[in-house]
């Protein structure tokens, strides 16, 4: 699969993993929902999309319990009132969260990332096997998923870090309709960045594999 094919397949998937649940709240919110029932809705409709994912692959997917993760403490913080700088505030917070439970899978398992990544490298139960028997047994493999989990880590907490500026400084009325775009706009370059990276480090682990043959 060429890099183009593969940005365009893996910006798809995130739109059914992450956009529905979002398009969902924002509909709910543009019919006059209050804040905690669209995230109600955002946090079911990330539950069917987990629940579908995990019947067709017949295996927990750590993404998509990120979705639910992710809705659900934004679920929480709807609850706490405040005024309405506040509450566009409290959207940076889940950008926050979200890089911090990024962080939290490099010290507990396997990084985020070598989830995502599986999802589309390794679309059979052999090639799954291949993988966690890379991992177990190529450092470079293992070094490259917790680099990427890292800058997406990152990425989520830099997000987060702009969102707050810009909702101390600009108008609410200003911030309210861009502020979901934040999302989408940084996950779309994080993909495109992830895909070319990969794409180097394949070809380099390859020619270190021909190397050593060689050798």
């Amino acid at each position: 699969m060429n890099q183009r094919r593969m940005i365009l397949t893996i910006v798809w998937t995130l739109f059914l993993d992450a956009g529905l649940a979002v398009g969902a709240y924002l509909i709910a919110r543009g019919f006059g929902t209050s804040m905690f029932a669209a995230l109600l809705i955002g946090t079911v409709v990330a539950g069917l999309r987990a629940a579908y994912v995990i019947i067709r692959r017949r295996e927990v997917d750590a993404f998509a319990i990120f979705m639910i993760i992710t809705f659900g403490i934004g679920l929480l913080l709807s609850l706490v009132t405040g005024s309405a700088r506040f509450l566009l505030a409290k959207d940076a917070i889940s950008s926050a969260i979200s890089g911090l439970i990024f962080l939290l899978t490099l010290a507990v398992g396997k990084p985020m990332m070598f989830h995502l990544a599986q999802r589309f490298g390794a679309t059979d139960e052999g090639e799954r096997s291949r993988w966690s028997g890379l991992w177990q047994s190529h450092r470079g493999f293992r070094s490259l998923f917790r680099f990427l989990t890292v800058i997406w880590a990152v990425g989520f907490l830099v997000e987060a870090a702009v969102k707050l500026i810009l909702v101390a400084l600009l108008p609410v009325d200003t911030m309210a309709p861009i502020l979901p775009f934040f999302t989408p706009v940084l996950l779309t370059g994080l993909v495109i960045w992830t895909v070319r990276t990969s794409a180097l480090a394949q070809q380099r682990l390859r020619q270190s594999a021909t190397v050593s043959t060689a050798g």
